[in-house]
């Protein structure tokens, strides 16, 4: 039996986050693909009190967190955090601060553009129990800043998170592939960038073409064309791989689902699929074993028996069978997934079949 390296990071558990969305607040323009009220079906944006949009939900959690006694972060998405006006923002972080004190939250986690990430804020932020911050950097390419209307260059990107991290916050950093003027090369190299800053951990978005946004408009005028879902599954199998390879987690790939994004008309084009996430991980799969299979010509026209970690067995096997299928077409051999106790997530090991694969009904 053969036995090959596991990933490098290990396996996180999940914390439970309760998000609450408030979309476009504190957001100093829109970006040329954002259309947050199309993103999520929460209708916060249509009231000018945010404050108690807050307050509503935040009750509403507590509530659930006493009946289920699962904590976690209480997490403020959907706009820019720390350009609320500074009466509002402290209203929302003095209400948190409150239900952590009381032991319903652990902390505080919010987005924001690293343009409005300062030291100044900084020092309003810690008098008050955040825990996490995420900044929306989308790229650490700066034509792709550009392009994409922004309004900030890298260097903010830097600068913000070594504030966070000087603070003592976990920092995430969110990314997003094939937006205007992107393309593979320079969006592998913002992911590089990204982890040389250090993150605790990623969200990778692939670009989506909303109704309402810039981006339609060039859309519609042939100016911009959106990745295909291969094309974006593909560019971040390679950027999960190298999270993956340094020790980096990804908490998530694709937009999160929402009823808002299967009305028609919504979503003009782009690689949406409700399960993009988990078809990033069944292509990192199949070319991870790939490569493996390239370095053992032995093993050319062989059946072999792939043992993994039994929460990983679908990712192997892929969607619809997919990665099976592409081996056997591939490399001449069958293969038969088992999930087994004590393989590290990442890892596999494998054994040659004495009879076809077929044979064994995989």
């Amino acid at each position: 039996m053969r036995k090959t390296p596991g990933c490098s990071g290990r396996i996180h558990y999940k914390q439970m986050i309760y998000p609450i969305f408030i979309p476009h607040a504190g957001c100093p323009f829109q970006c040329v693909y954002c259309n947050q009220r199309a993103v999520v079906s929460d209708d916060s944006g249509k009231s000018d009190d945010i404050i108690g949009h807050v307050q509503s939900n935040l009750m509403i959690y507590a509530n659930q967190v006493r009946r289920s006694g699962r904590s976690g972060e209480i997490a403020f998405f959907g706009g820019t955090f720390t350009a609320l006006p500074p009466a509002v923002m402290e209203s929302i972080l003095g209400s948190a601060a409150f239900l952590v004190s009381d032991a319903i939250f652990t902390g505080i986690r919010f987005s924001t553009r690293p343009d409005c990430l300062e030291e100044g804020v900084v020092d309003l932020l810690l008098r008050y129990p955040v825990s996490t911050v995420e900044l929306g950097a989308q790229s650490l390419s700066n034509s792709v800043l550009l392009r994409s209307g922004r309004g900030y260059r890298a260097s903010s990107v830097r600068d913000a998170s070594r504030l966070v991290k000087d603070a003592g916050w976990k920092l995430g950093i969110q990314l997003m592939a094939g937006l205007p003027g992107d393309d593979r090369e320079l969006f592998i190299e913002s992911m590089h960038k990204a982890i040389g800053i250090g993150p605790d951990f990623l969200r990778i978005y692939p670009t989506v073409v909303l109704e309402g946004t810039g981006l339609a408009d060039s859309f519609k005028k042939g100016a911009y064309a959106a990745l295909s879902i291969d094309e974006a599954i593909d560019w971040l199998a390679a950027a999960y791989d190298i999270a993956l390879g340094a020790g980096v987690r990804v908490i998530r790939m694709g937009l999160h689902p929402d009823p808002a994004l299967e009305k028609p008309g919504v979503i003009l084009a782009g690689p949406h699929h409700p399960a993009f996430g988990y078809l990033v991980k069944c292509r990192w799969w199949r070319d991870r074993v790939d490569r493996y299979f390239g370095s053992l010509p032995e093993y050319f026209g062989n059946d072999i028996l792939l043992h993994v970690a039994p929460s990983q067995v679908s990712e192997v096997i892929g969607h619809k069978r997919s990665n099976l299928a592409h081996w056997k077409a591939r490399w001449g051999i069958g293969v038969k997934v088992v999930g087994r106790a004590g393989v590290e997530a990442g890892s596999f090991s494998l054994r040659l079949m004495p009879a076809p694969v077929e044979a064994l009904r995989n």
